[in-house]
């Protein structure tokens, strides 16, 4: 009878040593998995092929240092969306958002200062040439330039109601902001002056209808002569004149928004609802592309290109980078 109790109790503790060492693994996913930011990200940078951030809502900026296979978080200070951030080598970067937010780092994201805003606009992207000269793109086609590393901005441009969603520039002097009804404005002498190329809005005298272009979300910058805008609807189209002209391009994807198009060596990508695509033969052909865990019911908004292929952001934390040949991609972990 004893045995038998003894041997009872030793089952029973087994059980009970089984069952709290599954609660204890269950934890640890739980947790593994809480670290990762829900929230959605809609910008990423790279400096190198190794160092990366990228931001999103509610302050949050991510950080990798093994070319985007595992991202960890960085205290911001700030809890308004975070819309763009670049940065211009490892240790400099600016990330920018709602009610005028620019903040900066001159240590990699170890830490981060506020910065002043000339107007209290959500400040939608940024792009830095060097650590001393960069612009911001916001509300109202507003461009914000700072030549001192942004210890000072200034309004360099403004027109009319209407929201600038992204900038690109091909060198230090050539560059394009681009935005709703399917707005672009272009600068050859370092934005001090802006020219619309394109954009239309007006309302329709029989039907009191909105007439207007597409809404732009990204434009990528190749050369001066040469850029990528993608938009609502599907759209895309490209200038090889340097935005004299904007020829649309046909990718076969469905009328959705395109929210980023990137450029790598040999390939394009465009990211937005629910789609990945490329092309290897400079837009003729377009393929969706396969991504592991799916990501067909989610969304991507922002992409940054490296020289072994891209990096995607979007929908609550997601973040997947691609093979070489930017035919898979992969979620990345965070620490």
């Amino acid at each position: 009878m004893n045995m038998r109790l003894a041997s009872g109790n030793s089952w029973d503790r087994a059980i009970a040593l089984t069952l709290l060492v599954v609660l204890l693994l269950g934890c640890l996913r739980f947790a593994s998995a809480a670290s990762a930011p829900r929230e959605d990200l809609l910008d990423v940078t790279f400096s190198n092929e190794k160092s990366g951030w990228a931001s999103g809502r509610w302050g949050t900026v991510v950080a990798t240092a093994d070319g985007g296979r595992t991202w960890r978080r960085q205290a911001t200070g700030v809890d308004y969306t975070l819309a763009g951030i670049h940065f211009v080598d490892d240790k400099n970067g600016w990330a920018v958002g709602d009610k005028g937010t620019i903040i900066h780092t001159a240590d990699g994201g170890k830490t981060w200062v506020k910065q002043r805003s000339p107007v209290p606009l959500f400040l939608m992207r940024v792009h830095f040439r060097n650590p001393q000269v960069g612009w911001i793109v916001a509300e109202r086609t507003h461009i914000l330039y700072t030549n001192d590393g942004g210890a000072t901005w200034t309004v360099q441009f403004a027109d009319g109601d209407f929201i600038f969603k992204s900038l690109a520039f091909a060198d230090d002097k050539n560059g394009w902001a681009v935005g709703e009804y399917g707005h672009i404005y272009h600068t050859s002498d370092a934005g001090k002056s802006w020219v619309k190329q394109a954009g239309r809005y007006g309302m329709s005298e029989q039907t009191g209808e909105i007439l207007g272009d597409n809404f732009l979300f990204d434009i990528s910058a190749v050369d001066v002569k040469n850029a990528w805008v993608v938009g609502i609807d599907g759209y895309v189209a490209r200038t090889e004149d340097g935005g004299a002209t904007w020829r649309e391009v046909k990718t076969g994807t469905p009328k959705t928004q395109i929210f980023s198009v990137a450029v790598s060596a040999g390939s394009i990508a465009i990211a937005g609802n629910g789609l990945l695509m490329t092309s290897i033969d400079n837009g003729a052909n377009w393929k969706r592309v396969k991504t592991t865990p799916s990501a067909d019911y989610g969304w991507f908004y922002r992409l940054a290109a490296l020289r072994s292929g891209y990096v995607a952001v979007g929908w609550q934390g997601a973040i997947y980078v691609s093979d070489s040949k930017a035919e898979n991609w992969q979620r990345a972990a965070y620490e």
